[in-house]
């Protein structure tokens, strides 16, 4: 279906290009963006004292792994996938020697730094790919960057770097495939998705669509049916096994194969109890919608509004008498992550602007297509500097809408206002108070879920003395308390209060209306701690 017109499985087009192109730029380039990346990190985090709540939550689930009183590698949770806190866990090692590895999340930021680099290393490998001269490859690179949202992204310890440094890895090795026909870099191709799938769930539709492209750039270059259908399956092979691998591990340990899903920490229970609903008009019209979620979709491209001119110069570079086997490639890797929107439309998702970055990383791909298109001489040099300018403008852009945009930089306006005119940003402090009582008390044994308690797990002095959510006998403490723990930590139960396990068995505890526990201790906050003691007639 994807074969061009007069396609016959004849002889396979010669290779392009040698096996190994040299780009002896990517990798200094790479090191010193991280460097920067990390620099700014732990300024926005011990200076401005800015902490990313994902991110915070997943060095928390590294730290369960390692740490408190049932340590053991399945702690890592089920819910988000997993590879970024495996990452994290050999940093938390040292954690006891600098405790901001751990307490502030420092840990996170260091991933997230490596990753900025690997998302730079493979976008200077990819331009040299498309023939761009070293000059401009420096250029287009350091523009990237030094994107606003790039830039802070890979600061703040999140994962959605991760899986942009993932996806540039991805498209490096396809593209190498493309012009060399090593078997190694399909391989590797492959691979990088099931990475991306490790670190965030949009790795599936990018898979699919980029196996797409590629299959189509294949069939354009002459390649033989048998060989398009062997390359779609050792692209799509790792990626299959780890969506298996990942339902077949909650099925074994969780004992739900879905449970990443529905369970009650999950998205889709965040979602129904209305905590990520915007007031916004445009995510409202794309609620069941399928109009209003495409005009969302497309509105989100402001955030590298290039995006849209590369996209259609692409397109056009599919007509038939300018294929290039590149064009359904990028295509593909650009739809495929906004596939996801589908959740808008089931009104499944909040619509952070994060969910968009992946329009950055493939504009600029798009607009290099495009420029490296024209012949040498200076035509080129005219289309690469109308396609720098561009990436400049579209920095603009991306600032312009993380700073005053309601719809594309929702999730992001308020800290980066903060961030840019260097105010404080006091983020999760209001645990402390709750850690500073622990501490005085170190041998009373609490039983926390750790949902929203996190920050808790991290700080205290002793997190022995925590019964937390990943901890085997968990639930069976929770149902019967007497005699197995002293005092049970709860949160107001608002909001996403109301998934706190504790909240969930003991519907009437925050408000003091079970007989057998007794107030100990009042938290100030937002979140509402209040602090039992389990008394005499516990069950």
């Amino acid at each position: 279906m994807l074969a061009p017109r007069g396609w016959e499985p004849a002889q396979v087009a010669a290779p392009v290009r040698p096996s190994h192109v040299r780009t002896p730029e990517a990798w200094p380039l790479a090191l010193v963006v991280a460097v920067l990346d990390l620099a700014l990190g732990l300024y926005l985090d011990l200076g401005l004292h800015y902490i990313s709540g994902d991110g915070f939550s997943r060095v928390a689930n590294a730290y369960d792994v390692l740490f408190g009183r049932d340590p053991h590698l399945a702690a890592v949770g089920f819910i988000w996938n997993p590879l970024p806190s495996l990452l994290e866990v050999p940093l938390l090692l040292f954690s006891h020697l600098w405790r901001p590895l751990a307490a502030d999340a420092v840990a996170g930021l260091i991933v997230s730094a490596v990753f900025g680099g690997v998302a730079v290393y493979h976008l200077c490998r990819i331009l040299r790919r498309l023939d761009v001269p070293s000059a401009w490859r420096i250029a287009l690179t350091v523009l990237f960057a030094a994107n606003p949202m790039i830039a802070f992204y890979s600061a703040n310890g999140m994962s959605d770097i991760m899986l942009v440094g993932a996806m540039m890895a991805a498209i490096d090795c396809a593209v190498d495939y493309l012009d060399t026909h090593r078997v190694l870099a399909l391989a590797a191709t492959g691979v990088w998705l099931a990475v991306a799938f490790a670190i965030r769930y949009e790795g599936a539709p990018l898979g699919v669509c980029l196996a797409l492209g590629l299959a189509l750039g294949m069939a354009w270059q002459g390649r033989t049916a048998q060989e398009v259908r062997g390359s779609l399956l050792i692209v799509l092979a790792p990626l299959v096994y780890a969506g298996f691998m990942w339902v077949y591990v909650n099925w074994l340990i969780m004992k739900q194969p879905l449970y990443f899903l529905e369970s009650s920490y999950g998205n889709l229970s965040q979602t129904s109890i209305g905590s990520y609903v915007l007031g916004d008009a445009a995510l409202q019209a794309a609620h069941h919608h399928p109009v209003g979620t495409l005009l969302f979709v497309m509105r989100m491209a402001a955030l590298f509004w290039p995006v849209g001119i590369g996209l259609a110069a692409a397109l056009i570079l599919c007509l038939r008498r300018l294929r290039t086997p590149l064009a359904p490639l990028l295509i593909g890797a650009t739809v495929g992550m906004p596939l996801l929107a589908v959740l808008v439309f089931g009104g499944h998702s909040g619509g952070w602007a994060r969910y968009f970055i992946y329009y950055i990383p493939d504009g600029f791909l798009l607009l290099a297509l495009a420029a490296t298109r024209f012949r040498r001489g200076a035509w080129r040099t005219a289309a690469l500097l109308v396609a720098a300018l561009l990436c400049v403008a579209g920095n603009v852009g991306t600032l312009h809408e993380e700073t005053t945009s309601s719809v594309v930089g929702y999730g992001d306006i308020g800290t980066v206002n903060q961030l840019i005119l260097r105010r404080p940003v006091v983020m999760y402090r209001e645990p402390d108070e709750v850690v500073r009582y622990l501490n005085a008390h170190p041998h009373m044994s609490v039983l926390l879920d750790s949902y929203l308690g996190y920050p808790i797990v991290l700080r205290v002095r002793n997190p022995r003395q925590l019964i937390i959510t990943s901890d085997v006998d968990f639930m069976s403490v929770l149902e019967n308390p007497a005699g197995r723990v002293q005092a049970l930590l709860v949160p107001k139960p608002t909001d996403v209060g109301a998934l706190d396990a504790v909240d969930r068995a003991w519907p009437m505890l925050w408000s003091g209306k079970v007989r057998w526990a007794r107030r100990i201790a009042t938290f100030p906050g937002q979140t509402g701690w209040r602090l039992y003691a389990v008394g005499e007639g516990a069950p």
